[in-house]
């Protein structure tokens, strides 16, 4: 029955004649997409505190890093894609890449109390530069400066 029904239905049949043809879309440059992979490290101290220095205040706090990227001009930015990973394993074969944001549920314990939390990466860009963010969650848990993010490697693809 289901093949029957597959074969009437890409035919001329009771449902009508095929539609008119659609309008013709827009004619690409050359056919090919243009791109460039970027790679950006943060040491440990590299990570900038978003609030004030030891403050246990609750206020969305998190870290941060700005890269200038002088190759991702206001044409990218307006009709390219710009996509982010961080790699972990860099330059051996182990190394993995996930795509950005990262979301990940950690658990550690503390003089016997466990602590569950979630520590998000994440980025944001405009013309000219792009940002990456460590922030966690605040599940019983207060964002220390003096406790930053692990290094990271980040790669940036642009394309165009």
């Amino acid at each position: 029955m289901l093949a029957l029904l597959c074969l009437v239905s890409c035919k001329e049949g009771p449902i009508g004649p095929q539609g008119p043809a659609g309008r013709d879309g827009k004619d690409g440059k050359d056919g090919l997409v243009n791109f460039q992979i970027l790679d950006f490290e943060v040491k440990q101290n590299g990570w900038n505190y978003s609030g004030p220095a030891n403050s246990t205040d609750r206020d969305n706090n998190y870290f941060y890093c700005t890269f200038d990227i002088p190759k991702l001009t206001a044409d990218i930015y307006d009709n390219g894609v710009v996509a982010a990973y961080i790699e972990y394993g860099t330059g051996t074969a182990d190394a993995v890449q996930h795509q950005l944001p990262l979301v990940q549920h950690i658990e550690m314990e503390d003089a016997g109390t466990m602590y569950f939390y979630t520590a998000t990466t994440d980025y944001e860009y405009g013309v000219g530069q792009i940002s990456f963010f460590y922030t966690l969650s605040d599940f019983y848990y207060e964002v220390d400066v003096n406790e930053l993010p692990p290094a990271a490697h980040f790669r940036v693809v642009l394309m165009w």
